[in-house]
């Protein structure tokens, strides 16, 4: 169990850290999109970015939960994924692609925050009870 919270942990950073880099590099891209075959209305991406955002966020704060107790990595946690899930199935459909980048970035910080946390409880977790 450990190893999939520490798994889903550094999962869950990295595909933040993407999502980041893919929110604020979104105008340079855009830029870009009809030279490589892409068109601004292609959804393909931000759904894989949900995808790639929700799953290790939730295989691992639930778990590293249950083992801190902590309940700000929850509320902080929910709060990203909230954010970040509304940004790309709420907000960007309906207010445009500007909004969903403030909101969708604000979400991909605190996931990340969350992940950070959620791996540093973890650790002290083990680290109590191996002592």
């Amino acid at each position: 169990m450990n190893r999939l919270i520490t798994s889903a942990d550094y999962c869950g950073m990295t595909a933040s850290l993407l999502c980041l880099v893919h929110c604020v590099g979104t105008p340079l891209l855009l830029l870009m999109f009809p030279m490589i075959g892409f068109s601004e209305s292609d959804d393909l991406v931000h759904r894989a970015m949900a995808i790639l955002v929700v799953i290790p966020a939730v295989l691992a704060i639930l778990p590293g939960f249950r083992k801190h107790r902590n309940w700000s990595v929850l509320l902080t946690g929910s709060s990203g994924l909230a954010c970040f899930i509304v940004s790309v199935l709420v907000i960007g459909p309906h207010y445009g692609e500007m909004a969903e980048l403030v909101f969708a970035t604000i979400g991909g910080v605190l996931l990340f925050t969350t992940h950070y946390r959620n791996h540093r409880f973890c650790r002290c977790c083990v680290n109590e009870a191996g002592q």
